[in-house]
């Protein structure tokens, strides 16, 4: 993950079918992407921070919809988060461009429902109507049904309609999304902090009306 031109390379093999994946499916979920060493690392800085500085009941609430710590984004620990395949599968074209990665902390919940409904990511003001190439979120804690884990709808990203599935993570994990896809977080319900970092690939250019795939509005078609 850095700022240089990015040198296009043919797909190994299993960036093929995880490419395949994400073109059909909307997602694709990479197991022990990224070494367990640093997942530690990060989880330590962000639990450093978090005994450091502690956070009121308003910011976590806030934070939730954006980001936590905003300003340990661009440090190493988070950088060292990238994982190798999954970058071979979104592919950074030569003037692609990262966005501030997203460090995502989900307390326990204490309400008992949950409106579970698909969105898809703003792009940051910055991107001046650009697309996502792809987005990649990487688990620093385990992240099951119980926990409140990811929820996809797949082949929403086509149009297509379909129910709900989770995406259950163990530390390391990583899934790759496409940038339509809906998506959703359920509650928290089990005794620990779920984290995650997410990283969203900005394309170079805005893909022209003839190839740009439009964003649903999830009232979906049957497939």
């Amino acid at each position: 993950m850095t700022g240089a031109p990015a040198i296009v390379e043919p797909l190994s093999s299993s960036a093929r079918s995880g490419r395949a994946t994400l073109e059909a499916d909307g997602y694709v979920v990479i197991r022990n992407a990224v070494e367990r060493p640093r997942v530690a690392a990060a989880l330590r800085l962000l639990n450093l921070e978090l005994a450091r500085r502690g956070i009121e009941p308003a910011e976590v609430l806030r934070c939730q919809q954006s980001t936590f710590f905003p300003h340990l984004r661009w440090e190493k620990e988070i950088f060292d988060l990238v994982p190798p395949a999954a970058e071979e599968i979104v592919r950074q074209g030569p003037h692609d461009e990262w966005a501030e990665p997203q460090l995502l902390l989900r307390f326990p919940d204490e309400a008992s429902e949950w409106p579970l409904e698909p969105h898809v990511d703003d792009l940051p003001p910055w991107a001046c109507g650009r697309s996502y190439q792809g987005i990649m979120g990487v688990a620093l804690t385990p992240a099951q049904p119980e926990d409140g884990c990811l929820r996809v709808w797949p082949g929403s990203h086509l149009g297509r309609r379909a129910e709900p599935v989770a995406v259950p993570l163990e530390p390391g994990d990583c899934v790759v999304m496409h940038p339509h896809l809906g998506h959703a977080a359920g509650l928290n319900r089990g005794p620990s902090i779920r984290v995650a970092v997410y990283f969203r690939l900005i394309a170079a250019v805005s893909a022209s009306p003839a190839e740009e795939t439009p964003a649903p509005d999830f009232a979906l078609r049957d497939a």
